[in-house]
């Protein structure tokens, strides 16, 4: 289980995906020199898909012997994760339209779903190198 490195790309997509809703995406400042962090868990559909994805990729972690199932859920949680990733700055644009706002600037957390997306990827190519390497064996037999 542990010894497959999709296992660990799989455990790093849920770890950015729980990080998500709690490190801030964007810091804004005002002209009245206040400072507000804008955090996942201030917009509901936000924070529904980050813990969504990150349970998603949690649950996959176990699914190592299924591993067709496993890849698709890979597949889908690069889309799912890049939709996390465009939701994110919809609610950053909406939020920056509605207030006025001195400076704003991305935070670190803002890069989590992007690295959450890549987490997918490699996963899923492991995945599928496993499945190609169980199907050669096969073939020998």
């Amino acid at each position: 289980m542990i010894q497959r490195i999709q296992s660990v790309w799989f455990l790093l997509a849920a770890v950015s995906g729980f990080a998500i809703t709690q490190v801030p995406l964007f810091i804004a400042q005002f002209p009245n020199n206040v400072t507000k962090n804008v955090i996942a868990t201030e917009s509901l559909m936000l924070f529904a898909l980050a813990i969504g994805v990150a349970l998603m990729a949690a649950f996959s972690i176990f699914l190592f012997r299924n591993r067709s199932l496993q890849f698709k859920l890979a597949v889908f949680g690069v889309i799912l994760s890049l939709g996390l990733i465009g939701l994110e700055v919809w609610e950053i644009e909406q939020f920056k339209t509605a207030n006025n706002l001195l400076k704003g600037t991305y935070y670190w957390g803002g890069l989590l779903p992007i690295a959450m997306t890549i987490c997918f990827f490699l996963a899923a190519r492991g995945v599928y190198r496993d499945e190609r390497l169980v199907k050669s064996a096969d073939r020998l037999r």
